[in-house]
Parts: C-alpha cells; structure tokens; sequence
C-alpha cells in the first residue's frame, strides 16, 4: 500500500496528566547514598511505574536508599505495592531503606500495610490512633 500524503512531522502532544507521579534522581551528600524524590499521586495507575523506578535506583548498590516524599500529594492502598516491592529488593541486596518528607496520610498509609519501619520521623505522625 501507497500512502500519497506525507505525514506531519509534529511532535506527539506532551502527557500532562496529573496522576502520574515524578521522579528526580540524585545523590546525597552522605556517601553511599541515593535519595529518590517522588512526585505527584501514587496509585493503582502509577504503581509499576514507580516500582520500576525505586528498584532501577537499587541498580546502583547504595548503602542507603532514601525515597524523599515531599512532593506526594495522595498515595492509597494499591501505591503502597511500589514501597512493598523496593522493601524486599533493598532487603534482599543489603540496601537501607528509608522514606523521608511523608505527610501524615501517606506515613498512615504505609503504616497500614506495615511498612512504618521505613519511615523516618514525621512530624505530627498519628497513624497510631487508627
């Protein structure tokens, strides 16, 4: 088949959408260690996506792993599956974990799943009330 019209040459259209969750890279001061910021809201529809890109930060055997959430506006029960997977990868490699900057409801909801034991202090954290 012959196609008589050239096709455009436009860029595709940038994706905006707000649920899909951010993602800055770089390393900290202390050696050793790479802090992770997310962004944005985490959820059944960016759970893979920030899986893979919490364990692709493993691929460079830190000592500590830090995931700086100050920028997480909402994380639910189904995001909390990219915590779980990067909890047991990090284990599994001899990786610290630690979760930094959560705001209370998202500290409350690792809590619930059980993984406060990643998280770092947090101001006004009363996720043992629930």
């Amino acid at each position: 088949m012959h196609w008589s019209r050239p096709m455009p040459h436009s860029p595709p259209p940038r994706r905006t959408h707000h649920r899909w969750t951010r993602f800055l890279r770089r390393r900290s001061s202390a050696p050793g260690t790479v802090v992770v910021r997310l962004r944005g809201q985490i959820d059944s529809s960016t759970v893979r996506r920030t899986s893979r890109r919490l364990v692709d930060a493993l691929a460079t055997s830190p000592t500590t792993l830090e995931v700086d959430l100050s920028g997480v506006e909402h994380l639910n029960t189904d995001g909390t599956g990219a915590f779980l997977a990067v909890y047991m990868a990090a284990r599994s490699s001899g990786t610290h974990l630690t979760v930094t900057n959560a705001s209370p409801q998202v500290a409350k909801t690792l809590s619930r799943v059980g993984l406060r034991s990643i998280l770092s202090a947090v101001e006004g954290d009363d996720s043992t009330d629930a």
